[in-house]
């Protein structure tokens, strides 16, 4: 579980410790030292040489010769211990077992670990008994050494499932997070490639539909086991991760943009028990891991947009995307999906349809359709947020009205806005004026603005948000749940709505301690005034936990996917369809 940085900072802290230890249990035989007194000094004195390199440049070392390492530390103890001048010098010496047994447990797999711990009980036992230590004291410590082995073990095994997912038991999204962190400062440091693929099941929700959950679990740890075994022998050292529902991740190290495309290829074509698209990305110089991952998630949405079952790489720079994008605003040639806002738990076969969200779409004449998570980013980084704000809001309220004269019903519609557009002095204005020219009630209209937003607002924002209000439009805090500042800003902060993050709805079916947050964020925002909206549902279990903390409205595929507003009209008209998942109040 541990990382190169961190097994050469634990390692080379104990042999510094080991090598110290050593020295002052032979310090009463300073005075007079014979030749065991001094060769005992020697090892020391190399135990604290051999440290002091690796705190300095052990990280840059490779996994295995931590096997090395780790190894040699227990013999050095071992040869310590024979060569003391009395029993009690070797008993005293014997304890820097202790640190071996943390290295074994901490660094190693299972197998790895239970072979390196014989060969630390055979050294301990085997060099006590050498030096002729009577057989109850061997034991006694034996005995003290198999319990912190057994202790360490629990608790490396208690600190490894925060970073493991418990289906498949590969690295889960908090611990690809960690390892992709440290991968790409290592990357950075020795110059050495570094890619990352992101890897979708195609069509995995007819897996749920038609053979429940246990049949898409099957599938997921089949094809974990597929990945793995395949993995080994493509590129050796790459690490797999489960991303996070049908998602897997690949981390390729040494592997530049060619090679992670055709391993990605071979996977696709020979792994799969069914049909999946991946993304590809290799680290740009300086690039920090954020942008990395959303570079690869935008390939991956390239790959499953042009048709699936193929693989996408990213692309160079941005410089002609950054043009084009220009155009597209200057055209108004931007598209918008809807998702539905629903109440979750309203009865078999229906649900109850309330709002909807607004999504940007960008379809480029020659790419095809680019991510989201690239154009948007681009948008913000080169001053055009306002400009995609005001088009995406535009073409949003349109839509929605085509909605609410089809569904018959009063909805509610959700847009984002960007914390740079909002302190713009023409943003009420400007949407004051979209609302009217397009026939959208202002009661109806509700501004998303993200929880990191919230967490930095400044006078300017929190003045525009009260402005928004005082005219009736709501606020809603998006992304609720990925920061730490907000909770304690909620009495104070003008919303109507929270929206939970999709990563901490995901937790729900898998985490006590989620679902007890869950509650008493329900139980606070009830008290405040705020209406929850969950985000991400993505299946029926997530779905039930809702609905038993009494979370009153909730969004995510497991009800609708977003889709333009003619493909919904469409879908709540085909009552005899199962993809009708959308019914009347």
């Amino acid at each position: 579980m541990a990382t190169p940085r961190l097994m050469a900072y634990t390692t080379g802290s104990f042999y510094v410790a080991g090598g110290t230890a050593a020295i002052l249990a032979t310090s009463g035989a300073w005075s007079a030292p014979d030749w065991r007194t001094t060769a005992i000094l020697a090892l020391a004195a190399t135990a604290v040489v051999v440290g002091s390199a690796l705190l300095l440049r052990g990280k840059s070392l490779p996994r295995k010769a931590f096997d090395v390492v780790v190894a040699q530390g227990a013999a050095f103890v071992a040869a310590a211990v024979v060569l003391s001048r009395d029993d009690v010098t070797a008993l005293g010496v014997a304890g820097v077992f202790v640190f071996c047994a943390v290295d074994n447990l901490y660094f190693f797999a299972r197998r790895a670990a239970l072979v390196h711990t014989a060969w630390l009980l055979t050294a301990v036992a085997g060099s006590l008994l050498w030096r002729g230590v009577e057989p109850g004291i061997v034991g006694a410590v034996m005995t003290v050494q198999v319990a912190v082995v057994a202790v360490i073990g629990r608790l490396v095994q208690r600190a490894a499932h925060g970073t493991r997912d418990s289906l498949t038991d590969l690295l889960n999204r908090r611990g690809l997070d960690e390892h992709v962190e440290e991968s790409v400062a290592t990357a950075h440091r020795t110059g050495v490639p570094l890619s990352v693929a992101l890897i979708d099941l195609d069509h995995f929700k007819q897996v749920n539909d038609q053979g429940g959950h246990a049949a898409g679990d099957e599938l997921l740890t089949d094809l974990a086991e597929r990945l793995s075994g395949r993995l080994h022998t493509l590129v050796p050292g790459a690490v797999l991760a489960r991303h996070g529902g049908d998602e897997f991740a690949v981390v390729l190290h040494g592997t530049d943009l060619a090679g992670a495309e055709a391993a990605a290829q071979t996977l696709r074509a020979e792994a799969a028990p069914t049909g999946m698209s991946i993304g590809v990305a290799q680290l740009r110089p300086a690039e920090d891991p954020g942008t990395l991952m959303r570079r690869c998630d935008s390939a991956l949405y390239e790959a499953k947009a042009g048709g699936r079952g193929r693989v996408a790489v990213a692309g160079g720079a941005d410089d002609g995307l950054l043009e084009d994008l220009r155009t597209a605003l200057d055209a108004h040639a931007l598209d918008v999906v809807l998702q539905p806002v629903v109440v979750p738990g309203v009865g078999p076969g229906a649900t109850r349809f309330v709002g909807v969200e607004a999504l940007a779409r960008w379809t480029h004449p020659v790419r095809g359709p680019v991510s989201p998570a690239v154009f948007i980013p681009l948008a913000e980084a080169n001053d055009l947020i306002a400009d995609l704000d005001r088009v995406v809001t535009r073409r949003a309220c349109a839509d929605a009205v085509l909605l609410r004269e089809a569904v018959g019903e009063h909805l509610f519609l959700t847009v984002n806005a960007s914390g740079r557009h909002l302190v713009d002095p023409a943003f009420v204005p400007d949407l004051l004026t979209t609302a009217a020219e397009t026939g959208w009630p202002l009661s109806g209209l509700v501004v998303e603005v993200t929880e990191s937003t919230v967490e930095s607002a400044s006078d300017a924002t929190r003045d525009t948000l009260e402005e928004l209000r005082a005219v009736g439009v709501r606020v809603a805090i998006d992304d609720f749940g990925t920061g730490y500042s907000a909770l304690s800003q909620l009495d104070t902060m003008p919303a109507d709505f929270l929206k939970l993050d999709a990563h901490f709805t995901a937790q729900l079916t898998v985490s006590d301690r989620r679902r007890a947050l869950l509650a008493g964020l329900l139980r606070m925002s009830g008290d405040l005034g705020l209406v929850v909206i969950a985000e991400g549902v993505e299946t029926g279990e997530q779905e039930d936990a809702l609905v038993a903390l009494g979370c009153p409205l909730a969004q995510g595929y497991w009800h609708q996917r977003p889709q333009p507003v003619a493909a919904l009209v469409a879908a709540l008209d085909r009552d005899d369809s199962p993809d009708a998942v959308l019914g009347g109040v």
